[in-house]
């Protein structure tokens, strides 16, 4: 390919990705391959999301359509927490997911001081495409309804006729930039639990070892909470509800070491959970929630954070206590760890408890 062949090739796709996204991806033409680079900030290297379980319909998927794609999401996500980043790049994975692709993203600087898509090695990136592959956008796609029609419902039921018809339509592009408008998806945890587990796996996760974790979200709650917000009492344990799960896992003979994790942790506050406690918080968002993971029990309120406790919490057995309230979070999507709502853990007998717990 000459030179100018291959500045038309480079101008033609970077058009097309320009046009359509927020963020431009430089991409470059050498040994007759085309590499991903994010902006200098943000060097894309190596890695592969890839990783369904043995007997899963995304298994099924994968050795029926074997893939050679990519899924690289250009909206930013915006600067908030860790669990908030995630939520916001759910549905990019479950795409991706569906394709049997790699997929990416950008970051940007979080107020908590880091960048959650760098600490997630989700900005990192190798997938060697041949040159000449097509790039397809799905916001500018035809069948863009249809495609996200296919997404909720794949995540709603698992059926493998719409990944297959998804691959159908993707089928050809091998760049696939997903530049839909901004969104936060905690409802399709049920189809992104695996690749959040999978995420965390690399990171560090381990198995269940040690006792009770408790979340405390003093950074939202500290100011009284949001005007009109019916969940805010959910939003962060109360902590006399607190102390009365407790109680009750002391009842039943369960006297594993409490931890507690808040940020900015005030004593006074949490003198009114009528025991001894260790406290979490350094500052390491990552560490702090692998931490929390691999309590045997979990007492978490209604955030995006303790979804992926939640949901990278590893076995064997495990019980997670969460607000008696329904929502957009799926708690039993984890698989792996029974759930108990504030009313179940207050009402059941201690030995159906310790069933539960000991399984």
């Amino acid at each position: 390919m000459s030179t100018s062949d291959k500045m038309d090739s480079l101008k033609s796709v970077t058009r097309l990705i320009t046009r359509k996204a927020t963020l431009s991806i430089v991409i470059l033409v050498a040994a007759g391959s085309l590499w991903l680079l994010a902006p200098t900030f943000l060097p894309f290297t190596s890695t592969s999301h890839i990783f369904p379980s043995h007997d899963s319909p995304e298994r099924m998927i994968f050795n029926a359509v074997p893939q050679n794609q990519v899924v690289i999401r250009t909206l930013p996500t915006n600067d908030a927490g860790l669990g908030a980043v995630v939520a916001q790049l759910r549905s990019s994975a479950a795409i991706a997911t569906m394709l049997g692709a790699s997929f990416a993203t950008f970051g940007v600087q979080s107020s908590h001081m880091y960048r959650a898509a760098s600490l997630l090695h989700i900005d990192i990136l190798e997938t060697r495409l041949d040159a000449g592959t097509k790039v397809c956008s799905l916001e500018a796609s035809d069948n863009h309804a249809r495609i996200l029609e296919l997404i909720e419902s794949w995540c709603n039921n698992q059926h493998l006729d719409d990944a297959l018809e998804l691959q159908q339509l993707f089928a050809g592009c091998g760049l696939i930039v997903d530049d839909r408008p901004w969104d936060v998806r905690i409802d399709m945890s049920k189809c992104t639990w695996k690749w959040v587990k999978h995420l965390f796996s690399k990171l560090g996760a381990k198995k269940s070892t040690r006792g009770i974790g408790l979340h405390i979200r003093w950074g939202d709650m500290s100011h009284g909470g949001f005007p009109d917000d019916a969940m805010t009492p959910e939003r962060s344990t109360p902590i006399p509800k607190a102390a009365e799960l407790l109680r009750k896992l002391r009842e039943c003979g369960v006297h594993d070491e409490l931890s507690v994790y808040m940020e900015g942790h005030n004593d006074t506050m949490l003198a009114g959970l009528g025991e001894p406690y260790r406290i979490v918080d350094t500052g390491d968002g990552i560490n702090d929630l692998i931490d929390i993971a691999s309590n045997r029990l979990m007492i978490l309120d209604v955030s995006s954070w303790t979804v992926l406790a939640h949901q990278i919490a590893d076995g064997p057995g495990g019980i997670t206590v969460v607000p008696d309230i329904d929502g957009p979070i799926r708690w039993h999507d984890n698989g792996i760890y029974h759930v108990l709502r504030w009313n179940e853990l207050l009402s059941i007998s201690c030995s159906d408890f310790l069933v539960l717990f000991n399984s």
